[in-house]
Parts: C-alpha cells; sequence; structure tokens
C-alpha cells in the first residue's frame, strides 16, 4: 500500500499538468479524496502548473534548458518540510518553469546566493608628492581597466585636480578629478578605461598642468 501510495504521489505533477489517461486521473482523484498529505501536494503544485499552461512552445528557444542548479535552488526556497517533497517534482517541472520565465516574464523568487567577494585592492608601494602634501594609493584590476583608489593630506581647499593614467604606449587617459578640502583627508576612486597591465604610472596634477602626486605602476 506504501509503494502504491508513493507512485500516486509521484504522479501529481503529471496530474496538474493533465498529462494523465483517464484510469490514471480517475485513480488519482480517488486518492486525493482519502488522503490529505497528497491533497496538500497537489495544492503546491496547481499554481506552477497555471503558469506553465501559458507557455507557447514554439516560442521558446531551441536548446534552452535550466541550470543544473535550479532543482537545488527550488528546494532551498521551501520551507523546511516541504523541500522533502519538492525534490521529486522540481526536476520534472524546472525546465518548463525555465520556459515560463523566458517567454511571459515569470519571477522565480529564488534564494540570493552570496554577493562575490569585492576584487582585492593592490597597494601602490611609492607614491611621490610635493612638499606639504602626502598620499597613498590602491589599485584594483578590473575587466574593463584599472580602479586607483586615492587617499591625500594637504591639498589646497577649492584647488581642482585632474588624475591621469598613462599607458606603457605613452598615451594619457584622464580618470577623473576632484576638489582639495581644507583640513580633509581626500579620499577618491578614479577610474580608467586603461588596464592595469598595460598601464604605467598615474599622476594628479593642478590647473596649471604641474604634478603634485604621482607613482609608477608596476603592471
Amino acid at each position: 500500500m506504501t509503494d502504491r501510495h508513493d507512485e500516486l504521489r509521484h504522479s501529481l505533477g503529471a496530474y496538474v499538468l493533465g498529462q494523465l489517461d483517464v484510469d490514471a486521473r480517475q485513480e488519482i482523484e480517488e486518492h486525493l479524496a482519502t488522503c490529505a498529505a497528497c491533497r496538500a501536494e497537489r495544492d503546491e503544485l496547481a499554481p506552477l502548473a497555471g503558469l506553465l499552461r501559458t507557455v507557447d512552445l514554439d516560442a521558446l528557444e531551441a536548446g534552452l534548458a535550466p541550470p543544473p542548479e535550479l532543482d537545488r535552488m527550488i528546494a532551498a526556497a521551501l520551507p523546511g518540510p516541504t523541500r522533502r517533497r519538492a525534490r521529486r517534482w522540481a526536476p520534472a517541472l524546472a525546465g518548463a518553469a525555465v520556459g515560463v520565465a523566458a517567454t511571459v516574464g515569470v519571477m522565480l523568487v529564488l534564494p540570493e546566493d552570496e554577493p562575490p567577494p569585492a576584487p582585492p585592492v593592490i597597494a601602490v608601494k611609492s607614491v611621490e608628492a610635493v612638499q606639504g602634501v602626502s598620499a597613498t594609493a590602491g589599485l584594483v584590476d578590473h575587466t574593463w581597466g584599472v580602479e586607483i583608489k586615492l587617499e591625500a593630506d594637504g591639498l589646497p581647499a577649492g584647488e581642482t585636480y585632474e588624475m591621469w593614467v598613462v599607458g606603457n604606449d605613452g598615451t594619457k587617459h584622464l580618470a577623473g578629478e576632484f576638489v582639495g578640502v581644507e583640513d580633509k583627508k581626500i579620499v577618491c576612486d578614479m577610474s580608467s578605461s586603461v588596464l592595469l597591465r598595460d598601464a604605467a604610472r598615474f599622476a594628479v596634477v593642478d590647473t596649471q598642468g604641474k604634478e603634485v602626486i604621482a607613482a609608477d605602476l608596476d603592471s
């Protein structure tokens, strides 16, 4: 009896999708009339099945398939007692669920993964500055270019400064500008489209073009 009960529960996904023949459907309905656990599981499956019926299969892209981790993510998103049951039916409906999301814009609310770790900041070994100014810098190697994290003390208030990154080929690329603040440490992030491996140095210049902060980059 237990084995038959389990077989009927395993058929609930096909039942809510209307994929059973008349005899199998009748057997499921007779079982549902006497089994509260299977009725509860049917009620969990029914909303998703309703969404799947709206999918235009001809509109789905060829080769569209759910990611291999979708089963685990769906199961993890469900409340505790439901997770064990979810492992049986989630794989059968996962491919169709992806089709629903792609075709009609249905959002699958899945648990958020841990955010990716921040890229490391590479300390610039030696940063030169004019008298009265001190500075440190760190580099972040991005796929789109280099980010320069600058901290500086002693820059005159109200003065405008530009940062330039010089490539290995001698070309100069503007990375941004900032204004000095009285009695405040300047903390700013500058970005350049030059990749770190192609960058030779950076320089901060005042409005007369004089370098006030500069460093060679070990790229």
